[in-house]
C-alpha cells in the first residue's frame, strides 16, 4: 500500500501573487506622480498668504452712476426732429350772455361777470365763401380738356392719335410733341364757315428715324374734300418731326391721327 503525498509537501509558484503586487504597486506610484505634476501646473486663484485681515465698509443711500463716451441715439431718449404740431390752446368754458329782458339783480360780482362775458372772443360769421378764403387763387381762362389723347386749337376742334400709332404708350412725350406739332398747323380757314362739325378724319402716315415723312393716305374720310385736305396740310407743313426716339428698335414709326372739326 502506497502511502498519500501531503500537500503541505508541494510547492506553490509566487508568480502571479508577485505580478499583481508588483502592478497595484506601480499603479498606485505613477498616480501620486501624475497628481503632483497636475498640482504643479494648476493655476491659483487669490493671495496664497490671504487670511486674517479685515477690510472697513460704509454704508450710503445711492450709488452715482456717472456716463462717459458718446451717446447712443438708440438707447437714450432724444428729441424729434421733425416739426410737431403746436399745442391745442385749453378751451375755456365760455358762460353764456344774459338774456336782454333779464332783471339786473344788486351784486358785488354782477358787473365783474358781465364785463368778463363781454371780453370773451365771439365766433366770427362769414358771408360767403370768397370771405372765409381771402387769399383763395382764381383764375379767368376756361378749364383745359383732361383727356391727355386730345389737344384742342381755337377754331379748328380736336387732334388726338388713333390707336394704330406704333409707339403706343411706350414714347408718350415724343407722340405728344408730334400731336403738338400737327395742332399748330391745322388750319380750317378754307372750310365752308357754316360747316360747324362733321365726321371726323383719319390719316396713316410714318415717320423715319431722321424724322422725314413717309407714305401719307387717308383712312377715313369726312366727306368734306376741304377738310380733308386741311388735315393732310397740316401734317406735311409740321414735317420734317424730330427724330425717333433712340430706345426704339425700328428705322420708322407709323402714325394715326385723329381730326375732328368743331367750332
Amino acid at each position: 500500500m502506497t502511502g498519500h503525498a501531503d500537500i503541505l509537501d508541494q510547492r506553490e509558484s509566487l508568480r502571479g501573487p508577485f505580478t499583481g503586487a508588483l502592478v497595484l504597486h506601480l499603479s498606485v506610484l505613477g498616480g501620486l506622480i501624475t497628481y503632483a505634476w497636475i498640482a504643479g501646473h494648476r493655476e491659483s486663484f487669490g493671495d496664497p498668504n490671504a487670511g486674517g485681515a479685515s477690510v472697513g465698509i460704509e454704508t450710503v443711500k445711492s450709488i452715482p452712476l456717472a456716463h462717459s463716451g458718446p451717446e447712443n441715439p438708440v438707447a437714450h431718449d432724444t428729441k424729434s426732429e421733425v416739426p410737431q404740431p403746436p399745442p391745442k390752446p385749453e378751451q375755456v368754458k365760455r358762460e353764456p350772455p344774459p338774456p336782454k329782458d333779464a332783471i339786473a339783480l344788486k351784486s358785488k360780482t354782477a358787473k365783474q361777470l358781465r364785463a368778463k362775458v363781454e371780453t370773451q372772443p365771439q365766433p366770427r360769421r362769414f358771408k360767403s365763401f370768397d370771405e372765409l378764403d381771402p387769399n383763395k387763387i382764381k383764375s379767368q381762362q376756361a378749364p383745359a380738356v383732361s383727356n391727355p389723347l386730345y389737344a384742342e386749337k381755337s377754331g379748328a376742334g380736336l387732334i388726338g392719335m388713333g390707336a394704330n400709332t406704333t409707339l403706343g404708350t411706350r414714347f408718350g412725350e415724343y407722340s405728344q410733341r408730334i400731336q403738338q406739332l400737327v395742332t399748330q398747323h391745322w388750319r380750317t380757314g378754307d372750310v365752308d364757315a357754316s360747316i360747324r362739325t362733321a365726321p371726323q378724319v383719319i390719316v396713316d402716315f410714318e415717320i423715319r428715324r431722321d424724322g422725314t415723312i413717309g407714305a401719307l393716305r387717308v383712312l377715313q374720310s369726312s366727306g368734306i374734300s376741304t377738310l380733308d385736305f386741311s388735315a393732310r396740310r397740316a401734317i406735311l407743313e409740321s414735317s420734317p418731326f424730330p427724330p425717333l426716339p433712340q430706345a426704339f428698335e425700328r428705322n420708322s414709326a407709323t402714325f394715326e391721327i385723329v381730326f375732328e372739326l368743331k367750332r
